[in-house]
């Protein structure tokens, strides 16, 4: 009896040791022990222990029981196949595994400590990535792919930011936001997540998405918790300013935020805009509660009024004068700097200045101390005031020597013409010359040749007082002796160029060439430009009397002169250039520029004229020439104010309306007889 005990005991033991050396050999190197049950089952398969002396039976296993919770295991593991390291998590965990073709490398793992099967699957998740390795649950199924491919995978999505057990597995989560900027948190977050993670950020809603391991993603929560704080989201607020320039305190503001706001660790930062409004002298800023509280408490230091010595840059706006021309003035005033300043002279400025012409706004920028820009403005402000203008009547015209034309005026002689009671000189034009007018006192006859006088507040011609240059063109526009060749009439600032041209570009033949290919002929042309020139510059002096530089240029087509291959045209040029002074609403003329017309007129008997030959028997070619007189009569009027302006308006007015009623009554003449 004792022997055969003592049998099944030894059989007992070596059925035992059997079983663990077949266990040790499966799992390569793996020791497994438990508190509750001292085996563990193959894959899909479980052992149950009979009494002694029966042997072992394997049965289909469940997937997963809940007694696996309190069952502790001992992995070790030497330079073993990760496949092989899948193939015992599978056995150990009943869970099914989709192995990624690229899911390739050795392990090895040193646990000495016992732990459960869900750390041990935690261990698993971890190994997989180290090695570049995660797992995608795809229902009933595990799928172990490559990290850089997880994302793509059909992974889980979470939208709670609490209770996340730390796993190696890859998830998206949705991380909703509550106060910071999302594109500001990514550029936080994006260095602390792997290489093969994806972290995106959508404003609209202020959501930022991020596809990583959970273990990653629950460390990135921690992190946004801390940042994700009230008082960083943007605002916009307006703030006025009472005594200082809004433009002064953005710019100045501006500055110190660039350098003071930057990037601290573990916050992010700022975005601070600060704009200002002119118009209704405030600041306009766009950044968190925070930081428009620092910008209040600076902008309530420096809204205050500050002494014009401690300013240093002042902006002064022109209403009338031109800056880049008063600037090289306000430059040329004596300074300490100034080379040839005498000595004992004390200057008007310091060295230490500066004036810069904006053209854009016509302003001055002036660098300066309190002493010398209050120099420079009192000289700005005697420069920079409205100047007054002068309308310029003229009138040019031909008048044909054979015709008496007289010309009753004042001609400037010897000496000054004055306002009152001086003496004077007397003379007359006519077509040949000055001829000396009877009722003028002490007059002088001038030679023929060019002449200049001055008229009063009336206009003689002959016998006929005229009160204005329109009435001459009225009177004289039907004569067939007076060619009207111009009247201009321009407005121009005071001591500024005015400029009128009335003419036309004649074109000209200047040679001709045969083409040798097709046998047509090219043709080249040149421009002359023929016309009226005037050009006046008017200067005003005290008493309403007008200094006035005239340039006037009269160009007109003479005849066509033949030459090899072209037509190249003669022209009559006639200039006059003087200055002269005349009181305000006066005119001036100037006269005796003489010139010749020529007219060549062929007549002939219709028909027999035109026979080659024989018709000079018919017809006969006659030429006449004609002496004309050039007189340019110049009307300038002061205008100071908007009355004066309306003084002049309502005039030409009243004299376009005769002019109007003239066309009419013609019309209702013609139009009467002929009915």
């Amino acid at each position: 009896m004792k022997i055969l005990l003592k049998k099944n005991l030894l059989l007992a033991v070596l059925t035992a040791c059997i079983i663990l050396l077949l266990l040790s050999g499966n799992t390569m190197g793996a020791r497994v022990t438990g508190k509750e049950i001292s085996e563990v089952p193959p894959a899909g398969k479980t052992v149950e222990k009979k009494a002694a002396g029966e042997q072992e039976t394997p049965v289909k296993a469940k997937a997963k029981q809940p007694a696996e919770e309190a069952r502790y295991v001992t992995i070790d593991f030497d330079d073993v196949d990760i496949r092989v390291f899948i193939k015992f998590i599978s056995e150990l965990t009943g869970s099914n595994f989709v192995i990624d073709k690229g899911v390739k490398g050795k392990v090895t793992i040193i646990s000495p400590k016992k732990i459960s099967v869900k750390e041990a699957y935690k261990v698993f998740e971890s190994v997989l990535e180290v090695h570049g390795f995660g797992v995608v649950p795809a229902g009933d199924i595990i799928k172990i792919v490559p990290l850089k491919d997880a994302r793509t995978k059909n992974i889980e999505t979470l939208l709670k930011m609490e209770a996340i057990d730390p796993e190696d597995k890859v998830v998206t989560q949705i991380i909703s936001l509550s106060y910071a900027n999302p594109n500001e948190m990514k550029k936080v977050l994006a260095p602390l997540i792997s290489k093969s993670s994806v972290i995106l950020s959508y404003p609209p809603t202020g959501t930022l998405i991020v596809t990583d391991l959970l273990s990653n993603i629950k460390r990135l929560l921690r992190i946004i918790g801390a940042l994700d704080i009230e008082g960083i989201e943007e605002q916009i607020f307006v703030i006025p300013l009472e005594r200082a320039s809004s433009t002064e305190i953005a710019k100045s503001l501006n500055q110190i935020f660039q350098k003071t706001i930057r990037q601290k660790k573990g916050m992010i930062a700022s975005t601070i805009k600060i704009v200002a409004d002119e118009r209704t002298n405030t600041i306009i800023t766009l950044a968190s509660e925070n930081d428009t509280s620092r910008i209040r408490q600076l902008i309530k230091l420096l809204d205050k009024d500050v002494p014009r010595g401690e300013e240093r840059l002042r902006i002064y706006r022109l209403q009338n004068a031109n800056a880049e021309d008063l600037s090289k003035v306000l430059m040329n005033i004596p300074s300490k700097a100034a080379k040839d300043t005498k000595k004992g002279k004390t200057p008007l400025l310091s060295k230490d200045i500066s004036i810069v012409p904006d053209k854009a706004t016509n302003s001055l920028i002036i660098t300066a101390e309190r002493d010398d820009y209050n120099v420079l403005e009192g000289v700005i402000k005697q420069l920079d005031i409205p100047r007054p203008m002068v309308y310029i009547e003229a009138l040019i015209m031909e008048v044909n020597v054979d015709k008496v034309f007289k010309i009753g005026a004042e001609w400037v002689g010897g000496e000054k013409l004055k306002s009152g009671g001086s003496k004077v000189y007397g003379g007359g034009f006519t077509g040949a010359g000055i001829l000396p007018t009877p009722s003028a006192t002490g007059a002088i006859s001038y030679p023929s040749g060019f002449s200049l006088g001055v008229f009063g507040d009336t206009i003689q011609i002959g016998n006929v007082y005229f009160p204005n240059l329109g009435a001459i063109l009225q009177a004289y526009q039907k004569d067939q002796d007076v060619h009207i060749l111009s009247t201009p009439q321009i407005l121009t600032l005071d001591n500024e160029e005015a400029e009128i041209y009335v003419g036309e570009n004649v074109p000209y033949l200047t040679r001709t060439e045969a083409g040798t290919a097709t046998g047509s002929e090219y043709a080249n042309y040149d421009y002359k430009d023929v016309g009226v020139t005037l050009r006046i510059t008017p200067q005003i002096s005290k008493e309403r009397f007008v200094r006035l530089n005239i340039f006037q240029e009269v160009t007109k087509m003479v005849k066509e002169a033949g030459v090899t291959g072209a037509q190249t045209p003669t022209t009559l040029k006639r200039t006059t250039k003087t200055t002269v002074t005349i009181k305000d609403k006066n005119t001036i003329v100037i006269g005796g520029l003489i010139g010749d017309d020529i007219t060549n007129t062929i007549y002939k008997t219709p028909c027999l004229g035109d026979i080659p030959g024989l018709g000079w028997l018919f017809k006969y070619k006659s030429e006449t020439r004609e002496k004309r007189n050039l007189f340019i009569f110049i009307t300038p009027s002061i205008v100071e104010n908007p009355t004066e302006a309306k003084e002049i308006y309502d005039e030409k007015q009243e004299h376009i309306n005769k002019v109007e009623e003239g066309v009419i009554k013609t019309y209702k003449k013609k139009h009467d007889k002929e009915k």
